[in-house]
């Protein structure tokens, strides 16, 4: 996967598939091209989400399997990149639908072992913060913890609001609600 692709760039295929590809060998070509350059982000967003690899894996490839049945069915993509995380959002949301119980927030994920250079008080401060932050981020809603992934993917505000089909400047105020939130409850008192 190319490392260079920096989040404020659109997708190269963007123009180009913003019209109806006819022929087959080159729609398999393009959607190869944003499956290599976008299969990671996706899964690793569908992997925060899920909390589980198989899940994960399987969501990734049913979006670029969705993408090319819509082009192949003659639709177009405007921005392929917002196209592809909202229907990955949206496969996340549906399979969160069908579990039957919450999964406990997988901490591992998120914690990084402290280095063991710092001194015990360092050591006890950071646990705390770390309690701290994850028991903030366990306490976010699905949609707040879906809008701080997508975020953290690199996505732009504009691409974000496409992908959760809200207004940008609603976007923006909500985002602004989430860290609040968050560094309302890390805060040491």
């Amino acid at each position: 996967m190319e490392e260079s692709y920096a989040a404020s760039e659109g997708l190269p295929l963007d123009a180009e598939l913003s019209f109806s590809i006819r022929n087959s060998s080159a729609l398999k070509q393009k959607v190869t091209k944003v499956f290599e350059l976008l299969r990671d982000p996706v899964y690793r967003y569908l992997f925060r989400i899920l909390g589980d690899p198989a899940s994960a894996e399987d969501l990734t490839q049913e979006v670029f399997l969705r993408l090319y049945r819509h082009l192949h069915g003659g639709g177009g993509v405007a921005n392929v990149r917002a196209w592809v995380f909202r229907v990955a959002h949206n496969l996340a949301i549906d399979h969160q639908k069908k579990k039957v119980h919450l999964e406990p927030f997988d901490a591992p994920t998120w914690y990084q072992a402290p280095d063991p250079a710092p001194c015990a008080e360092d050591r006890v401060l950071e646990d705390e913060r770390q309690r701290r932050l994850q028991r903030a981020l366990s306490e976010l809603s699905s949609e707040e913890r879906h809008c701080l992934e997508l975020r953290a993917e690199g996505l732009s505000y504009q691409e974000i609001a496409d992908v959760l089909d809200i207004r940008l400047p609603t976007l923006v105020k909500y985002l602004g609600r989430i860290i609040r939130k968050l560094v309302r409850q890390t805060a040491y008192v």
